[in-house]
């Protein structure tokens, strides 16, 4: 058995070797991006969509203070988020909640259908116009127990702003 030897050239050799680190660096910034940012910098989680209110971040608020300031710029009620929810997903409200979403004022409303599937319907806070309409397939396995997958480490706040109004009022 004969083994040959390849001969090649130095400047060969280094265009491979630059080769493979750019697709490493390449590779190692698509990992690292992890959640796109919005034209400010901040993390937006999918799906995008522009709502009418636009909501500054305000840590300094408790849940419950963010909560009656939320309800306080809500344009509809939560019987018109129900309704244009309805208008567009065939079933019956479960939940109608008041959510911070990227930035922007919008109700959240769960909506089982007749086949027994829970559609999130995100329903603008200002205007009532039906913005997203998610799958439900988080819903589903949070009614099931299962753990909702999480893209960051932080921890999950289950409760809407109209649950967190409630709490603050009988406090």
């Amino acid at each position: 058995m004969r083994i040959r030897k390849f001969n090649i050239g130095l400047k060969v050799a280094a265009l491979i070797a630059a080769l493979i680190m750019a697709v490493s660096i390449g590779a190692f910034a698509m990992a690292a991006s992890t959640a796109p940012a919005n034209a400010t910098g901040k993390n937006v989680q999918p799906p995008s969509y522009t709502g009418s209110i636009k909501i500054a971040q305000n840590s300094n608020l408790s849940e419950s203070q963010e909560a009656k300031a939320l309800q306080k710029l809500a344009k509809i009620t939560p019987k018109q988020a129900e309704s244009a929810a309805l208008a567009k997903v065939n079933g019956t409200a479960i939940k109608v909640g008041l959510d911070n979403e990227n930035g922007y004022l919008v109700y959240s409303v769960e909506v089982k259908t007749a086949k027994g599937l829970t559609k999130d319907v995100k329903v603008d806070a200002g205007n009532g116009k039906v913005l997203h309409i998610d799958s439900g397939s988080d819903i589903e396995k949070e009614s099931k127990g299962e753990p909702k997958e999480e893209s960051s480490g932080e921890a999950t706040n289950t409760d809407s702003i109209n649950d967190e109004v409630q709490e603050g009022e009988e406090n």
